[in-house]
């Protein structure tokens, strides 16, 4: 996956929503993990947090929608 060049006013929107994802990703996380009696670190995180992305990505694509009740 590669990102492409913006104007600067987007790439720093694109940027601002990137970090955003990956904090609220790791306080998920740490809150799995403290329940297991474990810490999420964030440096070892933040260096694989793409691949978690990926794979997550993967599965989500592969999910069915579900039709509405509402129809």
């Amino acid at each position: 996956m590669e990102l492409k060049p913006l104007p600067p006013e987007l790439s720093e929107l694109r940027n601002v929503i990137i970090s955003s994802n990956l904090t609220s990703c790791y306080l998920i996380l740490n809150e799995l993990a403290l329940k297991e009696g474990e810490k999420a670190h964030y440096e070892k995180f933040k260096t694989g947090w793409i691949d978690v992305y990926k794979d997550v990505y993967k599965l989500v694509s592969r999910m069915k929608t579900r039709k509405s009740s509402r129809e």
